[in-house]
């Protein structure tokens, strides 16, 4: 198994470059029939399940490099809780 998804196609421990693995996310995206979408939309789409789900958002923020405050400015509206509704009274 490899320790990451996407191995750097010239042996370096980090992938630097988007190029590098654009076919790969292609292909993938291919062979499970979603929608052609950017690697950069991927950001969006764990930040959101990661709110959706319930987790840290300073935990997420650190994830993503950003401020707490940049985390729940962009992404609030996808924090789900049993106590919306009171929250609305």
């Amino acid at each position: 198994m490899q320790p990451i998804v996407f191995p750097p196609a010239k042996g370096g421990l980090w992938i630097r470059e988007p190029s590098v693995t654009i076919r790969h996310i292609k292909d993938a995206q291919k062979a499970l029939g979603i929608g052609s979408r950017r690697q950069y939309d991927t950001r969006h789409t764990y930040a959101t399940m990661c709110l959706m789900a319930g987790m840290n958002p300073a935990f997420i923020a650190i994830q993503l490099g950003h401020s707490v405050e940049m985390l729940l400015s962009t992404y609030a509206k996808w924090i789900s809780s049993a106590s919306n509704w009171l929250e609305l009274e």
